[in-house]
């Protein structure tokens, strides 16, 4: 007959000292630098925002510092206001997405010729991932870049691409 070996025994048997499988499992925190553990662990004294503002895992995104809408609160604050869900946790396992709004303005306007008309069709860019939202006509007879309300993808027209390009590059 056989056994069967619940979940939690096998946890248990990957933490035991004597165990074969802690000689091929990694270390977390201990090759780190103790500035970064320290920072990625911190203990419940330092939740305060005067220890926050310097944490490196306390930043509202890896490439945003503050805050993108006025009714967003900054990470600093949540922590701070509420300690205790982050008491002997991992900061920097934390989730810390990166801000869109940064990440769409990168992304480059799209021209469309003559032959494609005056109006943009955007759906998010389905392509492959078929994710994206509804279809959105947008109309392109002004001089400038128009954006997708949706996901923020910009359109425009070829004739009016010098233009466009040589305001972006002035701002």
């Amino acid at each position: 007959m056989i056994s069967r070996i619940s979940r939690s025994a096998i946890l248990k048997a990957s933490r035991c000292p004597l165990s074969r499988f802690n000689s091929t499992t990694t270390t977390t925190n201990a090759a780190a630098p103790a500035s970064i553990s320290s920072q990625a662990e911190p203990p419940a004294s330092k939740l305060d925002k005067a220890d926050l503002q310097h944490n490196e895992f306390a930043k509202q995104a890896p490439n945003r510092d503050v805050t993108w809408s006025s009714s967003q609160e900054s990470r600093v604050e949540v922590i701070s206001k509420f300690p205790f869900r982050f008491t002997q946790r991992n900061l920097e396992q934390q989730p810390r997405p990166w801000a869109a709004i940064d990440l769409i303005a990168k992304e480059p306007v799209r021209y469309l010729s003559h032959e494609e008309g005056n109006i943009a069709v955007c759906d998010g860019n389905k392509g492959s991932t078929l994710q994206g939202h509804p279809k959105v006509f947008i109309n392109l007879d002004q001089p400038k870049a128009a954006t997708c309300g949706y996901c923020g993808l910009r359109y425009a027209k070829e004739e009016f691409k010098e233009l466009i390009e040589a305001g972006e590059a002035a701002a």
